[in-house]
C-alpha cells in the first residue's frame, strides 16, 4: 500500500474518489452529530437531574457554555448532513458544499476537544487526552486530502496557541503546550494520511476488480453467443449427414461394410450432437440461473424415461426400474430432469459391460425423494471420486467401448440438481459399479 502523505491517487480514479470519500464523511457527520447532541445533553441533564456540587469545579461557567454551543450546534450539523445526503448526487455546487460542511464539522470536534482539555485542568500539557480523542476521531473517522487534513492541523493549532494564553502565564509553560500540541497534531496529520491511503488502496482495488468482473461477464456473453452460433450452425449439418447415411443404409445392393461404415457414421453424429448438447447447456447455465418448476409424479416420469432409453437401445443394456408403492411427487422442471436421468443412464451404460445391467429405484426417506441410478460395471477409482463433478473433470475416461467424454455430462447434472435446491452424492467400488443418488425435496 502506498501512503499518500503530501500526494494524491491517480487522476484517473481520483475524481470517483473525492465524491465517494465525501459522500462517507457526510454519513460520518450525521452519525457523530447525533452522537454528540446526546453525549452533551446528557451532561446536562446530569448535572440538573443530579445536583452534582459542581460550583466549585473550576471552570465550570466555560464548561456550561461549551455544553450548551454542543447542544445548539450538534442538531445543525445533523440536519445539514440529512440534506446534503439527500441532495448529494444532484449538482456539482452540492457536492462542494458537502465538501467544506465536513471540514467545518471536523473543526468544530477538534476544537471542542481541545477546549474540554482546557477545562479539565489547569495545565493543558499534563492532560492532553481529551485534545488527543478528539484529533485521532477525525483522523479515524474521515478522509481528507492532505491539503484538507493540513488546514485542519494549522487552525487548530493557531487555536490552541492563542486560547493558552488564557490559562497559563508562565513562558515555559507556554511554549512546552505548543510543543505538546505540535507533537499531537503531527500524529493527526500522519494518522490521517496513512487512514486516506488505506481507504483509497482498497477503493482502487474495488474499482480494478469491478472493471476486471466487467471486462468477465463481457467475454462470457462473447463466448456464448458464439458458441450459440456455432452449435445452431453444426447441428444442421450434423442432421443432414445423420439423414443421408440413413438413406444410403436403406438401399438394397449395399455391402456389409459399408453398413459399418454408415453405422460408423451416424454413430459418430450422434456423439458430436451429444457434445454440442453438452456445451451449450453449459453455457444456458451460465446465463440462466433460475428455470420454472412443476409437482410432477415421479414414478410415472421415471418410468417414461426408461421406457425410451429400453426401447432406443434395442436391449443392448437392460435397464430395471423398482418405483415406490405409492405416488411420489416433488418439484421438478421436466426437460432438466430428464437430462439428468439421461446422462446418469448413458454414463452407467458407458462403463457397463453386456452381461451388466442398471437399476433405477425410487424411494422416499422422511421429506426427501432419493431416486438411484445403479450399474454393475466397471467402477470409478477412489483417486478420481473427487474430481467427477468438474467440468472437463480429470476423471474423465473411456467407456467399455471406447467411447469417449468431454468431461461435461456429470457437472450438468449436478448443475441442475442444485438448482432444484437438491443434491448428488455418488458410491462406487472399482469393478463392482457406481451408484448415483439424487435427493430432493418431497412436494405435498
Amino acid at each position: 500500500m502506498r501512503v499518500h502523505f503530501f500526494t494524491r491517487i491517480n487522476s484517473l480514479n481520483r475524481s470517483a474518489f473525492y465524491h465517494y470519500s465525501t459522500f462517507q464523511n457526510l454519513r460520518s457527520v450525521k452519525v457523530l452529530s447525533l452522537v454528540y447532541f446526546i453525549v452533551s445533553v446528557s451532561l446536562r441533564l446530569l448535572v440538573v437531574l443530579t445536583d452534582l456540587p459542581v460550583e466549585n469545579v473550576e471552570h465550570i461557567s466555560e464548561f456550561s457554555q461549551a455544553n450548551w454551543i454542543s447542544i445548539l450546534v450538534s442538531p445543525f450539523f445533523y440536519v445539514g448532513a440529512v440534506f446534503l445526503l439527500k441532495h448529494y448526487q444532484q449538482t456539482i455546487t452540492i457536492r462542494m458544499l458537502a465538501r467544506a460542511f465536513t471540514l467545518i464539522f471536523a473543526l468544530f470536534v477538534m476544537l471542542s476537544f481541545m477546549r474540554a482539555t482546557f477545562f479539565t485542568m489547569h495545565n493543558p500539557r499534563n492532560t492532553l487526552v481529551m485534545y488527543l480523542i478528539g484529533l485521532i476521531m477525525i483522523a479515524v473517522f474521515y478522509t481528507f486530502e492532505h491539503f484538507e487534513t493540513i488546514f485542519l492541523a494549522l487552525v487548530t493549532g493557531i487555536c490552541f496557541s492563542l486560547l493558552l494564553p488564557f490559562y497559563q502565564n508562565g513562558v515555559n509553560e507556554i511554549v512546552m503546550n505548543n510543543l505538546a500540541s505540535l507533537v499531537l497534531l503531527i500524529v493527526f496529520f500522519c494518522i490521517s494520511r496513512y487512514t486516506f491511503s488505506y481507504r483509497a488502496d482498497n477503493y482502487l482495488k474495488l474499482k480494478a476488480i469491478e472493471q476486471k468482473n466487467r471486462e468477465i461477464e463481457q467475454a462470457i456473453r462473447a463466448k456464448n453467443e458464439i458458441l450459440g452460433v456455432v452449435a445452431h450452425d453444426l447441428r444442421n449439418p450434423l442432421s443432414a449427414i445423420k439423414t443421408i447415411a440413413a438413406i444410403m443404409k436403406m438401399e438394397e445392393k449395399m455391402e456389409d461394410a459399408d453398413h459399418e461404415n454408415l453405422d460408423m457414421i451416424q454413430s459418430s453424429c450422434d456423439k458430436a450432437a451429444g457434445i454440442i448438447n453438452d456445451l451449450l447447456e453449459t453455457a444456458h447455465d451460465e446465463q440462466h440461473h433460475d428455470f420454472d418448476t412443476e409437482r410432477i409424479e415421479l414414478n410415472q416420469f421415471l418410468l417414461k424415461i426408461v421406457d425410451e432409453w429400453v426401447k432406443s437401445k434395442h436391449g443392448q443394456t437392460n435397464i430395471l426400474y423398482y418405483g415406490f408403492d405409492k405416488q411420489v411427487f416433488a418439484l421438478i422442471n421436466t426437460e432438466k430432469m430428464e437430462r439428468v436421468m439421461d446422462n446418469l443412464i448413458s454414463n452407467a451404460i458407458k462403463f457397463s459391460g453386456p452381461s451388466n445391467h442398471i437399476e433405477i429405484l425410487l424411494r422416499v426417506a422422511d421429506n426427501e425423494v432419493l431416486i438411484d441410478v445403479k450399474d454393475f460395471g466397471m467402477g470409478i477409482p477412489e483417486e478420481l471420486l473427487p474430481f467427477i463433478f468438474e467440468r472437463f473433470s480429470r476423471a474423465s475416461r473411456r467407456g467399455v467401448r471406447g467411447e469417449e467424454s468431454i468431461g461435461l455430462g456429470l457437472s450438468i447434472v449436478r448443475q441442475i440438481v442444485t438448482k432444484h435446491g437438491g443434491d448428488i452424492k455418488v458410491n462406487s467400488i472399482e469393478k463392482q459399479g457406481t451408484t448415483f443418488t439424487i435427493n430432493l425435496a418431497k412436494a405435498s
